[in-house]
């Protein structure tokens, strides 16, 4: 298959100048008598009036054959000739070559000659003596006419080659038209007459082909311009579908190739779509170098319907985020978005946190590869992941403040993460700079931390902020998480926080139980509670030893402020 490379589709233009030509309108003359016929030919100055005689013949047999060869404009004939009267070269004339003019001069006035005349649409019927100023009135007279009616000739010639040049964008425009799905089955059938575009079909099918990473193509090819690349992924599409004789092909308003298979049986369609694309990728992968995507949307079966194919096929483009690039997408095949709650996002970003806590660079990429698996799986788009990776950002900014590590390099870092994954098009690179973020993070409060004593510290804390609310929360319990004895941990962690466990515990139940009483309508007994404490008057003798006040107190002075 021969295609076009895009070094060929660069044509430099040329302009044609013409010299402008003075039309002369060919006449011929039939006459018996040969001294009318000297006399006219001799005494009409011919070419000052705009005309060239192209012969004098004495019958109207012989106009036949000269006609024969050359066809006049004009046709001035006697009535009265032998072998073919001039009523039988006027018939012959109007009925073979009815863009010839027809002058009749004869010496006989009678109506049914002028009647005949009339009915054979002759221009003028003179009655001898004619004079050759008389006969130059009159050609002047049908010179005008003929000027005009060549000027409206090659006017419509002009808008008709205007129209042809210009008809791939006419029937450009009448598709995206009808991908928008405004027009009614009466104008869809008369356009599609009118533009010779067939739409038969019971079944009708929308794709999408959309190149990969353009902007990366065009930076591995200087000089070359988009509009270029997408004109000439179009031209290798139509002429595989062309070459198929499966559908028909144009470029939208974006100059997005788009086509529309149709058929007239369903059993097979979608099969053969997938063929016929997969080889229009597999041609712009060889042809261009290029990697593409192209969706194929749901099956409709009307022309009006064919907006929602094409929706379906956009929408399938989407999981390419997800998928991969260079792919032949189908929109029977994907499941649909599932959402993932907002529990799930919480629970994989602690599992996240932990993991950068930690510092086992093996367990944190495991985490976050099965994290973006379950987005792969959900179907999740690709605006919604942007916001779960903000949202693990922020937790990240969250525990570095808590812990004191946060600074301006890092902050920097962050910003230029967040603007970087916007730019990629493909979850498995997003998945790759989130790995690779939260490893510098990692490593940042690895070094930060002096022993391993200050590592189980973190964790510890870390385990008070997620089990605070449990009463059942204690000395052995965080101990037995860690997996370390409690002289040893209690020793470490006064010595990384400056606190005991038990301080660390309750003035976190004090902050929650303050948080709690500023922030909602809760009793003193429930925040107890919800912060930890199984006895609300214990738990109001910790906080006044905290605060100064009771929490009757702390209450009323808040909704005072």
């Amino acid at each position: 298959m021969a295609y076009q490379n895009l070094g060929s589709l660069q044509q430099p233009m040329f302009t044609i100048i013409t010299k402008m030509e003075v039309t002369m309108y060919k006449v011929l003359l039939v006459d018996d008598e040969a001294l009318i016929r000297e006399a006219i030919s001799e005494n009409v100055r011919w070419k000052e009036h705009g005309f060239e005689l192209m012969g004098a013949c004495e019958n109207g047999k012989d106009a036949i054959e000269k006609i024969e060869q050359t066809v006049p404009d004009l046709l001035i004939t006697d009535i009265c000739m032998p072998y073919l009267d001039g009523i039988e070269l006027t018939k012959y004339v109007y009925e073979k070559y009815p863009v010839t003019k027809v002058i009749i001069i004869s010496g006989y006035d009678e109506f049914e000659y002028a009647k005949t005349a009339v009915k054979y649409k002759v221009l003028e019927y003179v009655l001898k003596p004619v004079t050759a100023f008389e006969l130059t009135e009159l050609l002047d007279k049908i010179k005008e006419d003929f000027d005009e009616e060549a000027a409206k000739k090659k006017s419509l010639k002009k808008i008709r080659e205007a129209y042809i040049s210009n008809l791939p964008v006419l029937k450009g425009r009448f598709l995206n038209g009808l991908m928008q799905g405004s027009m009614n089955a009466e104008e869809i059938k008369k356009k599609s007459e009118d533009f010779h575009i067939d739409l038969s079909g019971r079944y009708f099918i929308v794709t999408v082909v959309e190149g990969d990473n353009l902007r990366e193509f065009l930076k591995r090819h200087h000089g070359i311009k988009e509009d270029l690349v997408l004109f000439a992924i179009y031209n290798i599409t139509e002429e595989i579908v062309i070459k198929n004789q499966s559908g028909i092909t144009f470029q939208n308003g974006e100059d997005k190739t788009i086509i529309i298979f149709k058929s007239d049986r369903d059993e097979g369609f979608r099969a053969g779509i997938f063929d016929v694309c997969t080889e229009i990728r597999t041609a712009l992968n060889e042809y261009l170098k290029l990697d593409v995507t192209i969706g194929i949307g749901r099956t409709v079966t009307s022309t009006g319907a064919l907006n929602q194919s094409l929706e379906s096929a956009k929408e399938m483009l989407e999981y390419r985020f997800l998928l991969g690039g260079n792919v032949v997408l189908d929109a029977r095949d994907p499941g649909k978005s599932k959402h993932t709650t907002e529990r799930e996002l919480s629970a994989w970003t602690d599992d996240i946190l932990l993991s950068i806590k930690a510092g086992e660079h093996a367990e944190l990429e495991r985490v976050i590869k099965s994290f973006i698996q379950k987005l792969r799986a959900d179907y999740v788009p690709k605006n919604r992941i942007i916001i779960l990776f903000q949202n693990i950002v922020l937790s990240i900014v969250n525990m570095l403040d808590e812990a004191g590590l946060s600074d301006e390099a890092f902050l920097e870092g962050e910003n230029t993460f967040i603007n970087r994954i916007y730019l990629l098009n493909h979850l498995k690179d997003m998945e790759a700079e989130l790995i690779e973020f939260c490893s510098m993070i990692s490593q940042k409060m690895t070094s930060e931390k002096e022993s391993y004593g200050n590592k189980q510290a973190v964790l510890a804390l870390d385990y008070i902020d997620k089990n605070y609310s449990n009463s059942e929360l204690s000395l052995n319990s965080v101990c037995r998480y860690l997996a370390i004895s409690t002289s040893y941990f209690s020793s470490i962690f006064k010595s990384c926080t400056g606190e005991t466990f038990i301080e660390a515990l309750t003035k976190k139940r004090i902050e929650k139980a303050k948080s709690l009483m500023e922030n909602t309508a809760l009793k003193a007994y429930e925040i107890a509670i919800e912060v930890g404490f199984s006895d609300p008057h214990y738990f109001s003798i910790i906080f006044k030893k905290h605060t100064g006040l009771t929490p009757t107190e702390y209450t009323k002075n808040k909704r005072r402020q």
